[in-house]
């Protein structure tokens, strides 16, 4: 499980990084899609870790996302 864990970390921070640089560069629907993607990873993450504040953020910041994709 922690090689699994690790690797979804890892992910989520690429995703992040991607979606920072896209943000940069002012490509916003893919910013918001990307970040959704790393936040939810890192979510996942913050689960199987049992870390509720972690968890929290990540929730949050999905959440967050998603109405910016809706609206």
């Amino acid at each position: 499980m922690t090689n699994f864990l690790e690797t979804i970390k890892w992910l989520g921070t690429i995703c992040v990084i991607i979606a920072a640089s896209c943000r940069a560069f002012e490509f916003h629907t893919a910013d918001l899609l990307i970040s959704i993607a790393g936040a939810g990873l890192w979510g996942y993450a913050a689960v199987a870790m049992k870390d509720k504040a972690l968890f929290a953020v990540n929730a949050f910041v999905v959440g967050i996302l998603i109405i910016g994709v809706i609206v």
